[in-house]
């Protein structure tokens, strides 16, 4: 039986808004369903589409299927107004599933399902529209006529080095909740809180460490973090030369998901990219932004404080790392192979480079709401991209964990 469906308990609220970004960059896998849907629709005999590939291999050995794109990276299917031919000329229901779901998203737990928002989508990373919860009745029916529902799923590991049972992965995740959703503190200081309480969390020995003594152990450290947090406000100090480095290859591999860069597949593009790689590297001069509309930006420049944001601004990204924290999905997204505490600084990380991308994006004016909206997107698109999710990044999180690196990063973006 399909486990329950369940909307998070928080609200987060979602319309289509016909921008067509969800059509651009997103690598959509077609079942076996969605094939005989598509070959049916016989878009060969279509004189737009002849000659055309609809259909590719998601990689060179592999058995799946995917959309194809056009050279800027759009779905062969999107139109000059952005919207899908399959919607426009066979209706709703006749596209593929992953295009309908968009951009709901599937967190499974033990017991039942986590229904979200990939907020890659602007309306989503903007809260516009009607609840979820209005919308989760139509939701189960299609997940359910699509066979789509997860399955139960084992839990995440607490730390590197001890999992155990789902009872005790959601005892951390609800520390880890507390601590993001406690309003008396500003979204940076939870941050900071949420990573200490991951560092101490690292170096206990929880093999004989459960049950009650388990949950107070949670409470303990959920004081010590709070308390060990204020000695990075109190004297904020730039990251180390090497965590440095580390951070501006990793904000290079973010720009790349910005919603204002556009793709290109040639080898000129390639190069481009092994200079800027260089550059970012050194960490001097002028700062290569790839054909975006950026205002020229030396590093140094994107190290100056940036001041305090308004609420317009700060909401979208507050909205979005406390929503990834109560549905569980920094550490879900990782496949399962990074622990509760890894997803989390991974999910944190995000917000320097957010900072560090204001910063760059908007030059000498103040950032608005629309910048935030679009770096909520360029951090949810990372969530699921190759860069983010593999040994390399993971490696990079943790050695950044030392010696408080991560946290000092937080707080000095935050400036």
């Amino acid at each position: 039986m399909p486990l329950p469906i369940k909307t998070l308990p928080i609200l987060e609220r979602w319309d289509c808004h016909g921008c067509g970004i969800c059509c651009r960059g997103a690598a959509v896998l077609l079942s076996e369903t969605d094939l005989k849907r598509l070959r049916a629709q016989r878009w060969e005999k279509h004189p737009d589409f002849r000659g055309k590939k609809i259909i590719v291999r998601l990689g060179l050995f592999d058995r799946r299927f995917r959309l194809a794109h056009r050279k800027d990276g759009a779905c062969v299917f999107q139109d000059a107004d952005k919207l899908c031919r399959i919607h426009r000329e066979f209706g709703y229901d006749a596209k593929p599933h992953v295009c309908r779901m968009a951009p709901l998203q599937m967190i499974p737990l033990e017991n039942f399902v986590y229904v979200t928002l990939r907020r890659y989508c602007p309306s989503a990373a903007a809260d516009k529209g009607r609840t979820l919860k209005e919308q989760l009745d139509e939701f189960r029916r299609l997940a359910l006529a699509n066979d789509a529902v997860p399955e139960p799923t084992s839990p995440p590991k607490l730390t590197r080095r001890h999992r155990r049972t789902w009872k005790d992965a959601m005892a951390v995740a609800g520390a880890l909740e507390n601590l993001m959703l406690d309003e008396r503190y500003p979204l940076v200081r939870r941050l900071i809180h949420g990573l200490e309480f991951c560092r101490l969390l690292e170096g206990c020995r929880l093999k004989k460490i459960q049950g009650r003594r388990l949950a107070e152990l949670l409470s303990v450290l959920q004081t010590s973090a709070v308390e060990a947090a204020g000695v990075f406000f109190e004297n904020r100090q730039s990251p180390g030369r090497t965590a440095y480095r580390w951070f501006r290859q990793i904000a290079l591999e973010y720009l790349r998901l910005h919603p204002d860069f556009l793709p290109e597949t040639s080898w000129r593009e390639r190069g481009r990219i092994f200079h800027a790689a260089l550059a970012y590297a050194r960490g001097k001069g002028r700062v290569p932004c790839f054909r975006m509309n950026f205002p020229p930006a030396t590093f140094a420049e994107l190290e100056r404080p940036l001041g305090p944001l308004p609420d317009e601004v700060l909401q979208p990204l507050t909205r979005y790392f406390e929503r990834a924290t109560v549905s569980l999905r920094y550490a879900m997204f990782k496949g399962g192979r990074w622990s509760l505490t890894e997803g989390f600084q991974a999910l944190a990380l995000g917000f320097p480079v957010a900072l560090w991308m204001l910063r760059f994006a908007c030059g000498p004016r103040a950032p608005e709401a629309q910048d935030a909206v679009n770096v909520v997107m360029m951090l949810d698109r990372g969530e699921t991209n190759a860069s983010f999710v593999g040994l390399q990044h993971r490696w990079r999180t943790n050695s950044l964990m030392d010696d408080h690196q991560l946290s000092r990063l937080t707080a000095w973006y935050a400036r």
